[in-house]
């Protein structure tokens, strides 16, 4: 039985077809989805010597991220689906797997086997794959 999903997004298309995915499969089990945005500020240094402005970089993180929310909750009341949403900050591997599984207790997290930073998929792994990998419940990917 699904009882509730959770469905990260980060305004990628591929999380846009996971939200849909998952607001198909909420209305078939009658299940409420947890929309999530999670925030990973980048790591500012200066080398010149200079002062860096950080509030700006944030600030438009936390804007697309509100974006990104507002975005799904839209689409999930256009189909009448029970919905919370959360916007965290931090590791987004971490934040699902441990902090979002831990408080909301999900069946199943969807989510876009793809997102929008290739540069950290290239680096440190994609978060899809950690994600499905180390979250204590079941994973559906989306391509």
């Amino acid at each position: 039985m699904i009882n509730t999903i959770v469905i990260p997004t980060d305004g990628s298309d591929t999380a846009l077809r996971a939200i849909k995915y998952g607001i198909g499969l909420a209305k078939k089990f009658d299940a409420k989805i947890i929309i999530v945005s999670v925030i990973q500020y980048p790591i500012v240094t200066a080398h010149t010597g200079g002062p860096i402005l950080y509030e700006p970089i944030s600030d438009g993180f936390d804007k697309a991220a509100n974006e990104n929310v507002s975005e799904a909750i839209d689409l999930i009341k256009a189909e009448g689906v029970a919905y919370d949403a959360l916007i965290e900050k931090g590791d987004p591997r971490f934040v699902l797997t441990t902090q979002v599984v831990d408080q909301f207790h999900p069946d199943l997290i969807v989510m876009g086997k793809t997102g929008t930073n290739a540069l950290t998929r290239l680096l440190i792994g994609s978060t899809a794959r950690y994600v499905a990998e180390n979250a204590e419940t079941n994973v559906l990917l989306v391509k």
